[in-house]
């Protein structure tokens, strides 16, 4: 297939084009030679042939001549010359073979003949035409007698004798008299042509063929030649076309302009098209223009800038930065480099100019640094813009011996906004917010640091009357409802301020003691303002204090688990809650209301929750007594991590039935993000175990919760048990939901039973289940070794002892 291939690329070039064009000139040159070969050969025939036959006739014609001048020697007896002739030429011919081509006749003139007439009438003209002329000469001629080709020659016989008359005139009284020198006949020689046609034939033939064929190979070695150099050159034509195409395509595509000039008569010799699009003009219009055309002169000067300097050095030219400013695209800023190419002598040939359009990369370096020191939300500075601000400002205020403050602020019920409208009003609540701090910090340096944390730096000026009127001026603009996408929202903010010097000498102290009195102003009760004081700051380091401690409490083996029991309305108990205890060496033991809180806002709950789910289910799963473990999960768990793994592991691991582990969890976990809490919901319920809703009641939307998830349990808060002597409304509340309970057939337990009045009336309202201390207080598990089935085993331990 391969060769079929070459054969037609061949046949289709140009050396298979000129080969069969050789061909046909060889065809006609053979042809040709051929055809000589056969004419000359045939002329050569006649001629030899004729000059032998004339010259063995005038042989014969002198014997009988000088026959005639000696006949009388012989006696009268003597044949006379004719009939001698006519003799001699017979016996000649009986000589001859069959097949010679040498057969001599004497024929007469016709109607003068005395023996032999003319063979043919074209014999016949031939010897009248003798007659017709004064020295008549043989005759030599190709004719075609019977169908057979033929060489014949005619000899004129003359009567030269005397004797010769009148032995013919004897012989034939009654005819035409001979006269002297009279044309009596003549000499014919018939020779068969044939033979010899054929052998010429070949002979030209073969000559023709043999030199077509020479020729036709010589030509096609030399078309064969041709052809492969041919292939060789566009070979290399294509390949070079190829790589000129390869580097075009490069050229033109690169993201980058470049342009070339000529160095010598300057003008333009290449752009591409990013060129074009940089600098908005069409490359047609400039190729081959000169650069000093004044129609093209600021093309020329941002194309080529500083391209003299680059000619005159030779070396590379980089030039950072400079700006163009482009008819179509405004400014750009470009990065560009000149080279100066030399030729073969080392002369100025060339000068190629790339550019590249950097204009983006740097706004886009821009916004990085923008973005850097400014918040993504509210664009105002961030941390780190603050933090360098603060450093500065401490600086001059030291050098100055002047005095200036800084105020914590963070928006009241933030966290409600957030949880019932969204985080989307959220934001926008802060950007509303952001604005309005902006418009009222004049001159005062305004940050926001995460969340709903802002700072604000006051000028130097007297402290604390400047910063206590803006504060003040800060509470009164905010302390109006704001309409965020159509929902009116009435916030305000908490403040703390810290004054330099005087509460701090350097940023990190100056920012904790303003966090400070910010923690301060909103334990006081919200939409206030602090200065900070000593004692704050004593707060503050007691809670870091707390948070390190806590952080290796579990290592220390401080953290211990309590059990209260949890009841049937009518006393048989059914299972305990877990609830954590800190045993700090130093400050004894630890409220739960003291260190949680601080456990959730440093992270480290996810580290103390799974050690109390994974001990609460290791203790549950010894009991004797298959009762249920209720242990409270904090909205962090469902945040950050993988709870439904930790569970199922733990389940595993301790060996704890799903169904004795009911978890308990607050509102607020649906409330941070409903759609993630819910999911976590599903598969933790799909492991068997058992959810309730703690603190219900508390919160603003609880039934929806209990619609959206199959809760096993619902637990009044102890807040309403509490004051159901005391407070109607919250007896109202708890017949509610146990009345809601009871609709949804769900079991209520009762937090917080303390009293047997508290008890008769949950009895009345049909309440299944209560906790308290009325039931029992929370203690070790050893404390409840009855209820859980370990009696028996302590009273052995006793009795081995």
């Amino acid at each position: 297939m391969s060769k079929l291939s070459s054969v037609k690329r061949f046949m289709r070039s140009r050396s298979g084009r000129g080969f069969l064009l050789h061909l046909g000139v060889c065809a006609i040159l053979s042809a040709g030679v051929g055809y000589g070969f056969h004419y000359f050969s045939l002329n050569w025939f006649v001629e030899h042939k004729s000059g032998e036959k004339i010259i063995a006739l005038r042989l014969v014609d002198a014997f009988v001549t000088n026959y005639s001048a000696i006949r009388s020697q012989f006696g009268q007896n003597a044949p006379v010359p004719a009939s001698f002739r006519a003799h001699a030429i017979e016996a000649f011919n009986k000589r001859a073979p069959d097949n010679s081509d040498f057969r001599l006749r004497s024929v007469g003139r016709p109607g003068r003949e005395i023996v032999t007439p003319p063979t043919d009438a074209r014999m016949a003209e031939v010897i009248e035409a003798f007659a017709a002329t004064p020295n008549p000469k043989a005759v030599s001629e190709l004719l075609d007698i019977n169908g057979e080709q033929m060489f014949r020659t005619v000899y004129p016989t003359v009567a030269q004798e005397q004797s010769c008359v009148s032995c013919h005139n004897s012989l034939q009284p009654g005819k035409a008299q001979w006269h002297l020198n009279d044309v009596m006949g003549a000499f014919a020689i018939d020779v068969p042509v044939s033979p010899f046609l054929r052998t010429v034939m070949w002979q030209s033939s073969g000559i023709g063929v043999g030199l077509f064929l020479a020729l036709a190979l010589a030509g096609l070695i030399i078309s064969l030649i041709h052809f492969r150099q041919l292939e060789a050159l566009n070979a290399g034509a294509a390949e070079l076309g190829r790589t000129q195409n390869f580097l075009d395509t490069i050229i033109e595509n690169m993201p980058v302009s470049i342009a070339v000039k000529d160095a010598r008569d300057q003008c333009y010799v290449l752009l591409n098209r990013t060129a074009e699009a940089i600098f908005g003009m069409v490359r047609g219009d400039l190729i081959g223009k000169h650069v000093n055309d004044p129609s093209n002169k600021e093309v020329a000067e941002a194309l080529f800038p500083r391209g003299g300097e680059a000619s005159h050095t030779g070396d590379l030219q980089v030039i950072d930065e400079h700006v163009v400013d482009t008819h179509h695209n405004g400014k750009r800023v470009l990065a560009t480099k000149n080279l100066s190419i030399a030729d073969e002598i080392g002369e100025p040939r060339y000068l190629l100019s790339v550019s590249e359009d950097i204009t983006e990369r740097k706004q886009a370096e821009a916004r990085i640094e923008h973005l850097a020191h400014h918040d993504t939300l509210t664009d105002l500075p961030n941390r780190a813009a603050f933090s360098e601000h603060l450093a500065r400002v401490i600086e001059m205020a030291r050098r100055g011996g002047e005095s200036f403050a800084v105020l914590s602020l963070d928006l009241d019920r933030f966290k409600e906004v957030n949880d019932v409208f969204g985080h989307a009003v959220g934001d926008d609540l802060l950007c509303e917010f952001s604005r309005m701090l902006r418009e009222l910090a004049g001159d005062a340096f305004l940050a926001r640091l995460g969340g709903d944390e802002f700072v604000l730096i006051t000028p130097n000026g007297d402290q604390p009357a400047l910063a206590e009127a803006i504060a003040r001026g800060l509470l009164e603009a905010v302390a109006t409802n704001l309409e965020i996408n159509g929902q009116h929202l009435r916030v305000g903010i908490s403040i703390g301020v810290a004054i330099f010097p005087d509460d701090g000498a350097d940023a990190t102290t100056l920012l904790n003691n303003a966090d400070a009195a910010l923690y301060r102003a909103k334990t006081a009760g919200r939409g206030t303002t602090r200065f900070f004081e000593v004692e704050m700051d004593n707060r503050l380091r007691e809670r870091r204090a707390i948070q390190h401690e806590l952080s290796s409490a579990i290592a220390r083996n401080e953290l211990h688990l309590y059990y209260q029991p949890q009841a049937k309305i009518g006393g048989e108990v059914i299972g305990f809650e877990a609830l954590i205890r800190w045993n700090n060496p130093q400050r004894g033991m630890v409220s739960p209301a003291t260190f949680i809180p601080i456990a959730e806002e440093s992270g480290l709950i996810m580290h103390i929750g799974e050690w109390v789910l994974r001990e609460a289910c290791r203790e549950a799963a010894s009991w004797p007594q298959p009762l249920q473990i209720a242990v409270n999960l904090s909205p962090i768990q469902f945040r950050h991590g993988d709870l439904v793994a930790l569970v199922h592991s733990v389940l595993l691991e301790t060996g704890l039935a799903p169904v004795r582990l009911e978890l308990e969890i607050t509102e607020g976990v649906l409330v941070e993000d409903f759609a993630r809490g819910l999911s976590i919901l599903r598969r933790l319920k799909a492991l068997g175990v058992r959810i309730a809703m703690d603190d219900f009641g508390t919160g603003y939307s609880s039934l929806s919760y209990l619609q959206a998830f199959p809760f096993d349990k619902i637990k009044i808060d102890q807040s309403f048990i509490s004051n159901l002597k005391s407070n109607p409304q919250s007896a109202a509340i708890v017949c509610a939901v146990v009345g809601l309970a009871r609709g949804l057939n769900l079991p209520v337990l009762a937090e917080g039973v303390e009293t047997r009045a508290q008890l008769d009336f949950l009895a009345a309202e049909s309440c299944d289940e209560v906790q308290g201390y009325l039931v029992g207080r929370p203690h070790p598990i050893a404390e409840y070794s009855k209820l859980i089935g370990r009696l028996d085993t302590i009273d052995e331990k006793m009795r081995s002892a």
